[in-house]
């Protein structure tokens, strides 16, 4: 009965220490997926950011061009009408 106690407490050192092992791996790896999260946030944000910068610009662009356009004679590009030069 007594060998039976002693095999049941080094069991449960063991599972402790196992567990302890596994708690602490998945901390680690918690705080690398943390990281990495605040990381692709920043990224996220810096390309929206750029993203409405590249659309003020086009819009500038666009509006440049409409303007030009109508004071030059310049008909407004139509994909949908165009031929290629090699045709």
């Amino acid at each position: 009965m007594n060998e039976d106690c002693d095999k049941h407490q080094f069991d449960d050192a063991t599972l402790d220490k196992r567990l302890v092992a596994r708690i602490d791996e998945l901390e680690i790896r918690v705080a690398f997926l943390d990281d990495l999260l605040d990381s692709l946030n920043a990224t996220v944000s810096q390309q929206a950011q750029q993203l409405m910068d590249l659309q003020s610009q086009f819009k500038v662009l666009y509006s440049r061009v409409e303007s030009n356009g109508k004071g030059e004679g310049i008909e407004t590009f139509d994909a949908a009408n165009e031929v290629p030069p090699h045709y």
